[in-house]
């Protein structure tokens, strides 16, 4: 089955989670009051409701005892950030994860009880810093402070190995989700599209210019790069 989860807000920040998981293979409810924030991203997601989620009552019909998690992220509009929390956790949704504008407002959600604080300013200076020190890293999702996800060039030494000769989970000690792999166009050199493939199997070949999406620590990660 699935992971599930819900995204309450859909700026800019709200918007990417929503897609990023959704690419990721997850069911996302996507939630927005503003109607145009619901349209942009319908197709891309599971459901898209235009819903105040500070009501409670609505807030009970997306099924949050289903939710692997709720990320909450209305950025304009903290009072409603706070009390969707509040009432997230209230109705016993398992885990519920804020942004964070600055340090007040991480310290109130603190004090509601959110299990997961982030700031989406930290993450993308963080994203930065990796990426110019490591240029092997293309993307860095931090979940918790031992745990990321990370997309990854892939190293050449894998290129033409299945699954089951790499044997990364026994090796490296990570877990691999999925692969990003680029559709050439025929017609015109150059162009083309990237995918994701799904699931993959042990019997999956790892291609060239293929990008791993995988799940693992810090240090087990920069040990795969070595490769």
């Amino acid at each position: 089955m699935a992971n599930r989860f819900a995204v309450i807000g859909l700026g800019y920040f709200g918007e990417h989670i929503a897609r990023e998981l959704s690419a990721m293979g997850a069911e996302v409810i996507a939630v927005d009051q503003k109607m145009e924030n619901v349209e942009a991203i319908k197709d891309d997601v599971t459901h898209a409701i235009r819903m105040d989620a500070t009501d409670e009552k609505a807030l009970k019909t997306i099924g949050l005892q289903d939710l692997d998690a709720a990320i909450v992220s209305i950025g304009e509009n903290f009072t409603g950030n706070v009390l969707t929390c509040a009432l997230l956790i209230q109705l016993g949704c398992r885990k519920v994860i804020a942004r964070a504008t600055d340090n007040t407002h991480a310290r109130i959600l603190k004090l509601v009880g959110v299990h997961q604080i982030v700031s989406p300013e930290e993450v993308v200076a963080e994203r930065l810093a990796r990426s110019l020190v490591q240029e092997k890293i293309l993307d860095w999702i931090p979940l918790t402070e031992d745990f990321q996800i990370v997309q990854i060039k892939t190293p050449q030494t894998f290129v033409g190995k299945s699954l089951q000769e790499i044997q990364l989970r026994r090796k490296f000690h990570v877990n691999l989700i999925t692969i990003k792999r680029h559709k050439a166009n025929k017609h015109h050199e150059g162009d083309g599209e990237d995918y994701i493939i799904g699931v993959p199997t042990a019997e999956t070949v790892i291609e060239n210019n293929d990008i791993l999406v995988l799940l693992g620590s810090e240090d087990r990660v920069e040990s795969l790069l070595k490769e």
